[in-house]
């Protein structure tokens, strides 16, 4: 994989990848995300690095160690049933090496600006940083992003969850289209919508009545390590849960396994038939907890949650927003007024 030097500053070079390398996986295994809120490790980046779309990483380097990445995810995304170009940022990291000496704020504009220069249509870029991850805010915020909106995390979990008879896995392309086109229409009033991670592993689920789809999700596999959690009750989860037997069941901070829930449908008044999806979808993977994302401002949010019950881990995790930071390129302040006014759509994928 060809290693495209962009700039030297000082010690640190930044280099460009089309591609991630081993040695920037290497990198990422070794980090734990977030600061003054929760701090937890990814478990399975490989796995999920090789599922990106299209990615281009930058990587700070001091001499031949990486000390810092920044993965551009280059693919379109919709805003009102419009179509964009995008690149949104994951793996934003900086090694325990560099962390207080003002290297990532320094070199991070140089970093984002370099993804921009060929850059010839409309194009949108945005990334997602952790509520309480305040240092992050800043060096994305130094770099010329502006806060587009927060996304909710919900926590949904059964002690002993229950097989459901009537779920219908989506793997014919009839059916893929067919879910396809009903996302859509579902999330056509929202923005930055992509269903790149739709599908995966034929892991598209649905629950149909009179042949009419009327509840349905992709899951997709996690498994994190949690150090740490803030505030008194992150205190007592982290020293009672790994103790009590049916408590790690749903919250294991030592290994904690679970679903992350995307793509979600549900036809207005069959929010039961939803909660029955989730909860067949645990018990097929012989799991007892999942997450999902989606934005403050989401109406079928703020229904799901009215309707649906979520069980013990959504006390976990219900404070646990991150902000979705966004700059735009060649668009009028029409356009971006458009997009910054919609509820936000949220890829589970792009959180594990």
């Amino acid at each position: 994989m060809q290693k495209q030097i962009l700039f030297n500053d000082g010690h640190y070079a930044i280099a460009r990848f089309e591609g991630i390398p081993d040695e920037a996986i290497q990198f990422l295994d070794s980090i734990a995300w977030g600061s003054e809120g929760a701090v937890y490790e990814h478990k399975n980046t490989k796995e999920h690095i090789g599922l990106i779309p299209r990615p281009i990483l930058l990587a700070i380097y001091e001499g031949d160690a990486v000390r810092g990445t920044a993965v551009f995810c280059h693919t379109p995304v919709a805003a009102g049933g419009k179509s964009y170009n995008c690149y949104y940022i994951r793996y934003f990291a900086s090694s325990p090496a560099i962390r207080g000496k003002g290297v990532m704020k320094k070199i991070s504009v140089e970093v984002m600006e370099s993804i921009r220069y060929n850059e010839s249509e409309k194009t949108i870029y945005f990334a997602c940083v952790e509520r309480a991850n305040k240092s992050s805010y800043k060096v994305v915020q130094h770099a010329g992003y502006n806060k587009l909106g927060t996304v909710k995390t919900s926590g949904f979990s059964r002690f002993f969850p229950r097989a459901q008879p009537d779920l219908e896995q989506i793997v014919s392309p009839e059916a893929r289209g067919e879910v396809l086109a009903l996302l859509q229409e579902h999330y056509r009033p929202h923005t930055l919508v992509q269903f790149n991670s739709l599908f995966l592993h034929d892991h598209y689920f649905v629950i149909r009545k009179e042949g009419e789809i009327i509840a349905g999700c992709q899951y997709h596999r996690a498994h994190w390590v949690v150090n740490r959690m803030e505030g008194l009750f992150g205190k007592l989860a982290m020293n009672l849960a790994p103790r009590i037997p049916v408590l790690n069941k749903v919250f294991n901070p030592n290994r904690f396994e679970f679903l992350g829930f995307e793509g979600i449908y549900c036809k207005p008044g069959y929010e039961d038939s939803l909660a029955q999806l989730f909860e067949g979808l645990l018990a097929r993977e012989n799991l007892s907890s999942a997450l999902y994302w989606m934005g403050a401002t989401c109406p079928h949010r703020a229904r799901i949650e009215e309707k649906v019950r979520p069980g013990l881990l959504h006390a976990f995790v219900k404070d646990s927003d991150a902000y979705v930071m966004a700059a735009f390129h060649g668009m009028e302040p029409a356009e971006i007024e458009d997009i910054t006014e919609r509820p936000l759509y949220a890829s589970a994928f792009d959180y594990l």
